[in-house]
């Protein structure tokens, strides 16, 4: 995983909502009678360790919920917390019986003696949107995230570590006039050692 050109794209795609100048649409409008949302978003990508090795390799999935304050017309800060953890990976074999026979390997993650991550971090962020029709528009966050994660091996902790990193994510988002919204977008966060990118699917309720 290369951080600076990671960092490059999610700039670039967070300045859009800073730098120019749109209107806002239905959905990214400042409704002073409902200005909060909540949310919960699915996550799926890699993770890399002391750039040990390629984050495709490390196969990890979670949640992310968040709550999020409108204070302005295409503006609004947020709170979220992310859980991850490394998802196990099987292999598939057909038996002598032309059967599939699935078992669990037990691979090192991260390219180092280790097999098992979980990840936690709460987040604090500011969003941007740009509307691109009534109920479109695309949307970028900023911010930071203090995070907390322990890599072990047969329950025997080999890492520990906690602090406060990068928080970064870019997506799409349409939102129907009931307040019911949902999302898709690519989300980094840095956690010094760790750095982990996913791609994540999601759905919100606007109040």
């Amino acid at each position: 995983m290369k951080k600076l050109s990671i960092c490059t794209v999610f700039a670039f795609g967070l300045s859009l909502p800073m730098g120019l100048a749109t209107a806002a649409s239905d959905s990214t409008k400042l409704d002073k009678n409902s200005p909060h949302s909540v949310g919960v978003q699915l996550s799926a990508g890699g993770a890399d360790y002391k750039n040990k090795g390629d984050a495709d390799d490390n196969v990890i999935g979670g949640a992310y919920i968040y709550y999020n304050y409108q204070f302005a017309d295409n503006y609004s800060v947020e709170l979220g917390f992310s859980g991850l953890t490394d998802v196990d990976n099987w292999k598939c074999d057909r038996n002598s019986d032309d059967e599939w026979v699935c078992t669990k390997k037990n691979d090192k993650i991260l390219n180092i003696e280790a097999d098992k991550l979980d990840y936690s971090a709460f987040v604090i962020a500011a969003k941007g949107n740009i509307a691109l029709s009534k109920r479109n528009s695309l949307y970028g966050k900023l911010g930071a995230n203090f995070y907390n994660y322990e890599l072990t091996l047969q329950k025997t902790k080999v890492a520990d570590d906690d602090g406060v990193g990068l928080f970064l994510e870019a997506g799409w988002e349409y939102r129907w006039d009931n307040g019911i919204g949902m999302n898709a977008g690519i989300q980094y966060q840095d956690a010094g050692d760790l750095e982990i990118s996913t791609s994540n699917i999601g759905i919100s309720y606007r109040f």
